[in-house]
């Protein structure tokens, strides 16, 4: 498998085919290429080195307490935590061909998602909350940074998700938990993604968000905390509001059904009629529906779900180094199911057995 393992850290990615995709790459210790990159795609050929990448991880480092300077190359190697925990690069195959590109501005991507043939949009976020998106529109690997305009002042602990070409953002007032968020929908104007209008207030702070455009061209959208709501004709609405913790996870489809997981690992299906729990795994942080079967990740672990229980499914995956899950998020392209784990990048026909993807 190592011979096959992408040298850096993967959380997410966008896929066509194997020879037409975008990875979310972690950003490198400034003296080392095995983080992923930047630096030569060639670099990346290499086997990923199990004890050279260990070398980079300082699990008990703090970047608060760092003296960073990139141009020194003397500094504590526990700064290598802190960089290679960084998620600011995009690697693109464009048929077959990779180009790695960074992202405009400080922050992490949170979210990486596909806008047309050639286009992809970004999310980052600063300390947690949403900050700033970019926008990848076209194949010239060009990427512009759109800062976020005409918000209710004074909104905390924001979140954001794509819903088509837009943004929706939630954010509370205050840290309580108990307080309210406002929701909104951003649209891109001009160097800025612009709150256009409310969609109104959810009675609790915002903990995961997630849109689709759904399958007769209206907006899909879930928001979750202690409680999990649907927005439907213009209002929030409750749609399971019997919780033993709250939701951190959502994944909405067009077909309007919603995966949520919560923070004790509960997994909970259903639509707007209704949501029961499935069972409880890991803390999910990724589902998928591919070959008519559901599929979620804990940081560990990929599972089925059969219908009756989850079955845990043989990946080929690599441990990762330092403190950050195995598993990355799944997707689905190419009639193919997709998983971006720590160190590979794989794809099942099946959903049983996979094919590693070198990145090439």
């Amino acid at each position: 498998m190592e011979n096959n393992a992408f040298r850096g850290v993967v959380h997410s990615g966008c896929f066509t085919d194997e020879r037409n995709l975008a990875l979310v790459v972690s950003h490198p210790h400034p003296d080392n290429d095995h983080g992923g990159g930047p630096g030569p795609v060639g670099n990346w050929r290499e086997p990923y080195d199990t004890e050279a990448y260990a070398s980079l991880v300082d699990s008990g480092f703090d970047p608060e307490d760092a003296d960073f300077d990139p141009e020194d190359s003397g500094f504590d190697p526990g700064d290598a935590t802190y960089e290679v925990r960084e998620f600011r690069n995009v690697a693109v195959c464009t048929e077959g061909v990779w180009s790695l590109e960074e992202l405009p501005g400080s922050g992490t991507i949170d979210t990486l998602f596909r806008l047309g043939t050639h286009g992809y949009g970004a999310l980052l976020s600063y300390g947690g909350s949403a900050w700033f998106a970019a926008i990848r529109a076209d194949g010239a690997g060009r990427w512009e940074g759109l800062d976020y305009a005409g918000l209710p002042a004074g909104l905390v602990d924001t979140r954001a998700c794509f819903s088509g070409a837009d943004i929706v953002l939630a954010g509370s007032r205050s840290f309580e938990p108990d307080a309210p968020s406002e929701v909104g929908l951003l649209v891109r104007g001009e160097g800025v993604m612009r709150w256009t209008h409310s969609l109104g207030q959810v009675p609790g702070r915002v903990l995961a968000l997630d849109s689709r455009l759904g399958e007769d061209g209206t907006r899909v959208l879930y928001a979750g905390g202690r409680s999990l709501w649907m927005y439907s004709g213009d209002q929030w609405r409750d749609v399971h509001p019997y919780l033993g913790s709250e939701v951190v996870f959502l994944r909405c489809f067009p077909s309007g059904e919603v995966i949520a997981g919560t923070a004790r690992g509960d997994v909970i299906a259903g639509t707007a009629e209704g949501c029961r729990v499935l069972g409880r795994v890991g803390r999910i942080h990724t589902a998928e529906r591919w070959g008519g079967e559901l599929y979620v990740a804990d940081s560990e672990r990929v599972y089925r779900w059969d219908g009756s229980g989850f079955e845990r499914c043989a990946t080929p995956l690599v441990a990762a180094a330092g403190n950050w899950p195995d598993v990355g998020r799944l997707s689905s392209g190419g009639g193919r199911l997709w998983l971006a784990g720590s160190h590979v990048v794989a794809s099942s026909a099946d959903g049983r057995t996979w094919t590693a993807h070198p990145v090439r």
